[in-house]
């Protein structure tokens, strides 16, 4: 996929599962990652698990931040990005949030300071992708650190250890 151009009516889950791994792996500074249930069709990928870990673990000023409704499905299931936060708790943070008033489901993939990947919520809408937008992606951004900051975490997302 093209990392250089505007595309509305990205489907979902697919190619949106394909321009958020390329989101991911062309990040230099944090991929934010906002999902009602972190869809295992969108998210649950061993490219995009791969790209969030190299990010993580390439500076210390690097960030995932992963922001979640419902987390039933990654603990009961299992994700790959559960088992990656797991494995690199300082690095990589899943939050759950049941809800907000300024949250109606979107979904957004957010790289650095000019990258968005956006799917409204209802599943029967597509959504964009603005590779190089540094306005929309600081609004999406705005509402990610919102959100964030009424968020928890969930001791069901923790390791259990033995």
């Amino acid at each position: 996929m093209s990392d250089e151009e505007f595309i509305q009516g990205v489907a979902y889950p697919h190619p949106f599962d394909d321009l958020a791994v390329t989101l991911a792996r062309s990040a230099s500074r944090y991929i934010c990652i906002l999902s009602p249930r972190l869809d295992r069709a969108a998210f649950d990928r061993e490219e995009l698990s791969a790209a969030l870990s190299t990010l993580a673990r390439s500076s210390r000023q690097t960030e995932v931040r992963i922001l979640v409704a419902d987390t039933r499905g990654l603990v009961g299931r299992g994700h790959k990005l559960l088992e990656l936060a797991r494995r690199m708790p300082s690095l990589v943070q899943i939050r759950c949030l049941k809800e907000h008033p300024d949250w109606n489901d979107q979904t957004i993939v957010i790289r650095d300071r000019d990258g968005v990947l956006f799917k409204p919520g209802g599943s029967d809408h597509d959504g964009f992708y603005e590779p190089q937008s540094r306005a929309s992606t600081q609004q999406h951004l705005e509402l990610f650190d919102q959100l964030w900051r009424y968020s928890v975490q969930d001791p069901e997302l923790r390791s259990l250890s033995v």
